[in-house]
């Protein structure tokens, strides 16, 4: 019945803290998975809601059905008007000075876009928790991308992926939301670190696939080898964006690899011909200079085993190539539903410091730890933090929370028709 994607669905929740709010007689706040939401008069705690996050757009066939376009003759009901564009976009904004990220609606504004199930029966499937898209495949919400003026251009969403260079060379995760997924966390320390807003890149020494020129009949016709190779964050190559900065990092890295060995770094600040690799998000770099944070390195085997190295031992390798480490945040303990610090203390270090007085963090009090300012630049919002932790298996894997701030200035450029440069890359 329900299709979700990796990332990026509408999440069925139930309000919590549901509160008057302090500007406005006929709003009120509620918190859904962390996040702060405005909701109507008749809202209260415990309330079952369906809830789009700021990353989403709804379909035409959802805002149509719901009568929730702003121009009113798009609706299905042309005598009601909503308050969204013509895209669908949900927005981060303040509502009288409150922050709400996203949008909640009740279960049966999804009812309304299926005419074989019953508003009682759809109640029986959608439980607190449930992820998805698309409805008995009608699509409901999407991931927004900012529309590109041309396909062939650079951020077009039309690229061609194909068939991976080798087995060998994975892509990265898509790095989920931490107030979503805090189940997935076991006992153990976490390593909470600063998520840098730049470009995804990858390089590997990796097994290819070697067939042999005619003339060598004296040599198997299919051999490997090892070779190095590079990519942007889901495509096996360094041609379509910032490739020289691509190819000056491969270029650094590629004699001190080991054989299996692969690296997941950001880029960030200027690109070499001067503009910035994400727009407002220079973290202090001159025209033409970039930075290159090392956030993952894994060892993968011929036969497709791959294991992450310990955060410890991803701050060492930085070191050792002559990279940067992520910014780490603190060190902290990961227990009984609470982030544990030893002493009591959790300190930010940087151009800012904070701490916390009692025995253990909740995850309420890392939403405030988002706030502020960049670790490397006092002029750079802080996008967010990234949650490190060893899973159950003895892998390695993290989420990540961002900040208020980075989701306000993301909403206004997007407004703007500046995209994000990972997502089309």
């Amino acid at each position: 019945m329900l299709t979700k994607a990796e990332s990026n669905n509408a999440i069925v929740v139930r309000l919590e803290n549901v509160r008057p709010h302090p500007n406005a007689d006929r709003l009120k706040l509620a918190t859904v998975v962390g996040d702060q939401v405005v909701v109507g008069l008749d809202a209260k705690d415990g309330d079952v809601m369906v809830y789009f996050d700021s990353n989403l757009r709804l379909s035409p066939e959802y805002l149509h059905n719901n009568n929730l376009y702003s121009n009113a003759e798009m609706n299905a009901d042309p005598s009601v008007k909503g308050y969204f564009g013509k895209n669908g976009r949900v927005r981060a904004q303040k509502f009288r000075g409150e922050m709400s990220n996203g949008y909640v609606a009740s279960i049966s504004s999804i009812h309304v876009l299926l005419d074989s199930v019953s508003e009682a029966g759809l109640g029986d499937y959608l439980s607190v928790g449930d992820e998805f898209t698309h409805v008995y495949g009608i699509k409901v919400c999407e991931k927004y991308i900012v529309p590109t003026k041309s396909p062939g251009a650079i951020g077009s969403r039309k690229k061609r992926v194909g068939q991976p260079v080798s087995e060998m060379f994975w892509k990265h995760w898509d790095t989920k939301h931490l107030l979503r997924e805090k189940s997935r966390l076991t006992d153990g320390l976490v390593y909470i670190e600063e998520k840098i807003h730049g470009t995804s890149a990858r390089t590997g020494k990796v097994l290819f696939k070697v067939q042999r020129p005619w003339w060598k009949f004296w040599v198997p016709k299919v051999s490997e080898e090892w070779r190095v190779v590079s990519g942007t964050r889901r495509v096996d190559s360094i041609r379509a964006h910032l490739p020289v900065a691509r190819k000056e990092v491969e270029e650094k890295v590629a004699p001190h690899l080991r054989c299996g060995e692969q690296l997941y770094y950001e880029i960030f600040g200027h690109s070499t011909t001067g503009t910035q690799i994400q727009n407002g998000f220079s973290y202090g770099c001159r025209a033409g200079e970039y930075r290159v944070v090392l956030y993952r390195v894994t060892i993968t085997t011929p036969d497709g085993h791959c294991v992450d190295l310990p955060r410890d031992a991803v701050y060492r390798r930085a070191y050792e190539l002559g990279l940067e480490s992520p910014p780490l945040m603190g060190i902290a303990a990961y227990y009984s539903n609470h982030i544990g610090v030893d002493g009591g203390v959790f300190q930010r270090f940087g151009n800012a410091v904070w701490r916390y007085s009692h025995t253990c963090l909740t995850f309420e009090g890392l939403k405030e730890a988002t706030k502020g300012k960049s670790t490397l630049d006092v002029g750079t919002v802080l996008e967010g933090i990234v949650v490190w932790f060893e899973d159950g298996d003895g892998g390695w894997s993290c989420l990540k929370l961002k900040s208020d701030e980075f989701l306000l200035k993301e909403d206004k450029q997007r407004e703007k028709g500046i995209g994000d440069v990972e997502d089309n890359q």
